[in-house]
């Protein structure tokens, strides 16, 4: 069924006028949805409408400068109380999987951190059902995480180059405050284990606790809590260099309640006793979304708002610019929605997440989640979605200086974002630059190079994988199938091209530029000391 706000936006989306649904005009509304709708058929788009672009990038000043983890992924406290059904840590495939997004930070945590116990000896075959928070008592939601699965987790992270952000349990508190007791005994075995835990969060969401615990937890109490923590991790020289991370509120953008509780927080010298922001972000909630809002640029564009907004309560708040980094986001709030936040379409919000986070200076963006869930990157049966071979190459190709792209000769269904080329996989020479974009409009455009013009490039452009189009769960690249082979990865090869790059209607892609000999980028390659400096 077409949702009504499909009918609101019509003129929009399609180029077309008004019209009245009646005669003529419902049958040529029948053939504009058949066209539009994702999930129908795939745009192929009418060459002569085809738009001409002219890339326009300034490479000689950097916006930010982005970390190799700077796409990070999450799994859930949930999986934890299920017994993390469906990790196999000794399985081959899971750990290609796993390494192919490395290196990264995997932060274990979210809503059942806050109902997550500690026993070195616990039974470890004792699984719990999940039920969701709210629909019993806190005493019932409680669950006991054992020794040897801790063990587990920590030796599989170890293996497949993942670095741990481990979410403590803020609603085990005493006389109002924060209790660090049972933390201090996870922290003791997991410093004599030589467990490596660079980074720490208290709690999921406190700003939301009244609401769905019936706990207040005001903003300055929450600065003492990670004081407390704090000036516990400073006895441990195991974690004593550890970073902290807070307060996690969730969607500035739409929620003024997060914004005051963020600046109250900073204010209360939050600033200072955590080492970043640390934001939740969601662009909708996953039972008020339709397919088309996967595309929608207006939706996109929230994402600034919520942006502007964290780096105008950090200025304001602290003495010194606070880096600012998302612990948690996907597309919908709710664990996606099916079918939807796991297809093929989920990728154009994704990936301008992505870019335009790197070109506010976001430190990390944290995937919800690695596995299971309609927003996962892998499904419970080890099977990439569409989402997952795009986070693959981003890692492989993003990283470091980010630049400005000028949008004085693009369409608002356009969006272009460029960096340094990573080198660790590929190999590309010192200096070379990649661009990556997505065409969420109906229509063809090309796209001229500008400075750049004349020399060859390397194309990796997704596309659908099959029938289904936008709602695809496979997914194209080059126009050639991804497929496991068994427990290996496919192979991820650019396509050689000369001239300007044609961006085709729905896919999105990158564009690298081997030989663009780019300063900037060049000092980044060849790590010259004290020539670039982090913004």
């Amino acid at each position: 069924m077409i949702p009504p706000r499909f009918f609101r936006h019509c003129d929009r989306i399609m180029g077309v006028p008004h019209f009245s649904l009646n005669g003529g005009a419902l049958i040529l509304l029948t053939a504009l949805i058949f066209l539009y709708v994702p999930g129908i058929r795939a745009q192929s788009g009418d060459p002569t409408n085809e738009q001409r672009l002219t890339l326009v990038i300034d490479v000689l000043e950097l916006l930010h400068i982005t970390s190799p983890s700077y796409l990070s992924i999450t799994f859930s406290s949930g999986q934890l109380r299920r017994g993390l059904v469906g990790y196999d840590f000794s399985s081959q495939k899971l750990k290609n999987l796993a390494a192919a997004l490395s290196p990264a930070d995997v932060r274990v945590g979210g809503t059942y951190s806050d109902f997550l116990n500690f026993d070195p000896i616990s039974d470890d075959a004792n699984c719990v059902e999940v039920t969701a928070p709210g629909k019993k008592s806190t005493e019932e939601l409680d669950f006991t995480l054992s020794g040897q699965r801790w063990d587990n987790i920590t030796r599989f992270c170890d293996q497949v180059g993942w670095d741990i952000l481990w979410d403590l349990n803020l609603l085990d508190r005493h006389n109002g405050s924060w209790d660090p007791t049972l933390a201090e005994e996870f922290l003791d075995y997991s410093s004599s284990r030589g467990m490596k835990i660079p980074m720490f969060e208290l709690g999921n969401e406190p700003n939301l606790y009244e609401r769905k615990f019936g706990v207040i937890l005001e903003a300055d109490q929450l600065v003492k809590d990670y004081s407390t923590l704090k000036d516990l991790l400073s006895q441990m020289p195991q974690y004593a260099a550890s970073g902290l991370y807070a307060p996690g509120v969730n969607n500035l953008d739409t929620f003024s309640s997060s914004r005051k509780y963020l600046a109250q927080f900073l204010q209360n010298d939050g600033c200072e006793v955590t080492t970043e922001v640390a934001l939740h972000h969601y662009y909708f909630k996953a039972e008020e979304a339709h397919t088309q809002d996967f595309v929608d640029v207006e939706v996109m564009d929230t994402l600034r708002t919520q942006l502007e907004f964290a780096y105008n309560i950090s200025w304001s708040s602290c003495r010194s610019r606070k880096p600012i980094r998302f612990t948690e986001t996907s597309t919908a709030s709710g664990g996606g929605v099916p079918d939807v936040s796991n297809a093929f379409i989920a990728g154009f919000l994704w990936l301008d997440k992505l870019g335009l986070s790197a070109t506010f200076g976001i430190t990390r963006v944290f995937r919800q989640t690695f596995l299971k869930s309609s927003y996962a990157l892998v499904t419970k049966n080890l099977k990439p979605n569409p989402d997952y071979y795009l986070s693959v190459l981003f890692k492989r190709l993003v990283e470091g200086p980010v630049f400005s792209v000028s949008n004085e000769s693009l369409k608002p269904e356009v969006r272009i974002y460029a960096q340094c080329v990573g080198k660790s996989y590929y190999n590309y020479p010192d200096g070379a630059i990649v661009v990556y974009y997505l065409n969420v409009g109906s229509e063809s455009s090309v796209l001229s190079l500008g400075q750049f013009q004349g020399t060859d490039v390397h194309l990796f452009i997704l596309s659908p994988g099959d029938e289904n189009g936008m709602l695809s769960r496979k997914v194209k690249l080059n126009d050639e199938l991804l497929e496991m082979n068994g427990s290996d990865l496919p192979s991820l090869e650019p396509k050689p091209h000369s001239g300007d790059v044609p961006l085709a209607p729905k896919t999105f892609g990158f564009i690298v530029i081997p030989e663009a000999d780019v300063q900037l980028c060049k000092q980044y390659h060849r790590h010259d000391e004290g020539k670039i400096v982090s913004c």
